[in-house]
């Protein structure tokens, strides 16, 4: 099965930095998706001649291409993975956010797809994202014209809500889903505006501190909008879903596969991330209690001895 990775990224170093990070850990530590090839999508400007010359000599099979930056909020650009690759490249694309580091084998990821088993493979939201959703239910019926079943969690059934920063899905699927998944996410975000808005008006903020009216102003409007849009897509388009297990976007705390750097747990600079082997955050991190600490620190420290750093 032909299987292309797809990555998106701005041009500044601190995403680049990670984008380096990944891509060294993918071609370490990918197993049989090792060698798969790559394309690393910019926002709005290309990278760099000198740039593009790095990545291709430590990290071929890599393409670059540029698209424009989508609006609405900053992770919405993600989804122009859809529209940068042409589906007919690949039977399998594999997402992965800049700040992933791969620990061990992704064959998994994609398994399912190969086997026919799934359309999209994501790993399940967590309660601090769906809980963000408000009315959830209700988007549903609005957007999803009736298609898509429920999955089940826990014996439970429930409308699938992702965490988008590692995924998977055939080439088909990613037809079926990339123009609803943008213009879903423009609507929700107009949706919280109007609301936010409303809300906002001195009478009725002086309701909703009385507990006289319930706020329905429940989400954060930076994030994660694009994921549930993306859910809502999938299940438009009655995509046959498999969640992911965590070990495959994980925050470090148990024994992963891939390891996903949010900001709010990995707090170091990441414009200077390969500053020196030996830096202070580097050692505490070697120090930790957290396995995804340890390894980020040991991965950082192969990547500067074999002499990637620049």
């Amino acid at each position: 099965m032909r299987v292309r990775v797809g990555i998106v990224s701005e041009t500044t170093t601190q995403f680049l930095n990670q984008v380096k990070l990944c891509l060294y850990s993918l071609r370490k530590h990918g197993g049989s998706l090792a060698g798969a090839p790559v394309t690393l999508i910019t926002n709005s400007d290309p990278l760099s001649p000198s740039e593009q010359s790095y990545f291709t000599t430590h990290f071929s099979p890599i393409e670059f291409k540029t698209a424009p930056r989508l609006g609405a909020i900053l992770h919405t650009s993600k989804l122009n993975v859809f529209y940068s690759i042409d589906p007919s490249s690949y039977d399998a694309l594999l997402y992965l956010d800049c700040d992933t580091v791969i620990r061990k084998p992704l064959d998994q990821i994609v398994a399912p797809i190969e086997k026919k088993e799934a359309d999209f493979v994501c790993r399940r939201g967590g309660e601090t994202d769906r809980n963000r959703f408000v009315n959830f239910d209700k988007l549903v019926s609005r957007l999803c014209e009736g298609g898509g079943t429920k999955i089940s969690f826990d014996g439970e059934p429930e409308w699938p809500m992702f965490n988008s920063g590692v995924f998977a899905a055939s080439s088909e699927a990613i037809r079926r889903i990339r123009r609803d998944s943008i213009e879903f996410t423009y609507s929700i975000f107009n949706d919280f505006e109007r609301v936010d808005a409303v809300e906002s008006l001195p009478i009725l903020k002086l309701l909703f501190r009385r507990g006289l009216l319930p706020s329905r102003q429940k989400v954060r409007q930076s994030w994660p909008i694009e994921q549930g849009a993306l859910a809502l897509a999938s299940i438009k388009a009655g995509l046959r879903i498999q969640y992911l297990r965590e070990e495959y976007n994980s925050w470090g705390n148990l024994d992963f596969h891939v390891l996903h750097c949010f900001k709010s747990a990995y707090r170091f600079d990441r414009a200077n991330m390969f500053a020196s082997a030996e830096a202070d955050w580097l050692e505490e991190y070697s120090a930790s209690d957290l396995l995804g600490k340890v390894f980020l620190a040991e991965t950082i420290r192969e990547f500067i001895k074999d002499g990637l750093a620049r």
